[in-house]
């Protein structure tokens, strides 16, 4: 897979370099030089120019997994588990940034989460992240609309009632809709709980049994780990690890996988 993203970024800099309208993004001379010194091993210059395009607001699924990548390589494994994160969020069948996330949660501290992340309501945001949500949202309201209507034609008019082809229209459109809300509503589950995800970025964090520092600990998250934030209090975060354990960290030991910009659009 690394060798995959080196040729494909070696790709996208010599496709930029014929092009004479830039793209938004992938054209973009900063992003060109980030992946310029990700493919001369400037590791550190790679990593300050993709954080630079974050700074400015780009959300790309290359960019997230570039610098995944980037600082997976200088060991930096609770941002680059991240950032990888970020990337199947946007992406979530991308190969390169799923192949990556497997290979550094392999050698996770924390193994009493598992390897399987595919679990509870993970599983259900990895089953229902691909939903076209708003699309559903949107054909829902015209399947009903259209369903309302006929079904009026046919209360209101006796010589349309039974018409087949009103009776087999009323039924499709009543079908489509019931089968967009269920689209819409499991996408927007996901939704919910693609919000609570985070990722400890800190080394190490005692998970106490209260959102106080004085508080008892009863055991440690480490960088890498995926866990879901139940509640925000005093300056803590109540997180969930995959196998139940429960405790209070602090705010600043974790990130959501899905930033406040991302939300705010």
């Amino acid at each position: 897979m690394r060798t995959k993203r080196l040729i494909v970024i070696g790709i996208v800099l010599c496709a930029t370099a014929l092009r004479a309208a830039p793209d938004a993004v992938l054209s973009d001379r900063l992003f060109d030089d980030a992946n310029a010194a990700f493919l001369a091993g400037d590791l550190a210059r790679a990593t300050a120019a993709y954080q630079a395009l974050l700074e400015e607001g780009v959300a790309s699924v290359e960019l997230e997994t570039n610098l995944g990548a980037a600082l997976s390589r200088q060991n930096k494994r609770g941002a680059a588990a991240l950032h990888l994160e970020r990337a199947l969020f946007l992406a979530p069948g991308d190969d390169d940034a799923r192949a990556d996330l497997t290979e550094l949660r392999h050698s996770n501290v924390d193994r009493l989460e598992g390897d399987q992340e595919e679990s509870g309501p993970d599983a259900l945001f990895r089953f229902f992240a691909p939903l076209p949500g708003t699309a559903a949202a949107l054909i829902l309201l015209v399947a009903w609309s259209i369903a309302c209507a006929l079904v009026g034609v046919r209360l209101f008019s006796p010589t349309l009632s039974a018409h087949p082809a009103i009776v087999t229209s009323s039924w499709i459109a009543i079908s489509l809709a019931l089968l967009c809300g269920l689209v819409t509503a499991a996408s927007a589950a996901a939704h919910k709980v693609a919000l609570q995800r985070a990722v400890v970025i800190a080394e190490s964090a005692p998970a106490r049994e209260g959102p106080q520092a004085r508080a008892a600990s009863s055991f440690e998250v480490h960088e890498g780990t995926l866990v879901r934030i139940e509640e925000e209090q005093a300056g803590f975060a109540r997180i969930r690890l995959q196998n139940g354990l429960v405790g209070w960290v602090a705010l600043g030991a974790v990130e959501h996988v899905v930033p406040p910009r991302w939300t705010d659009r």
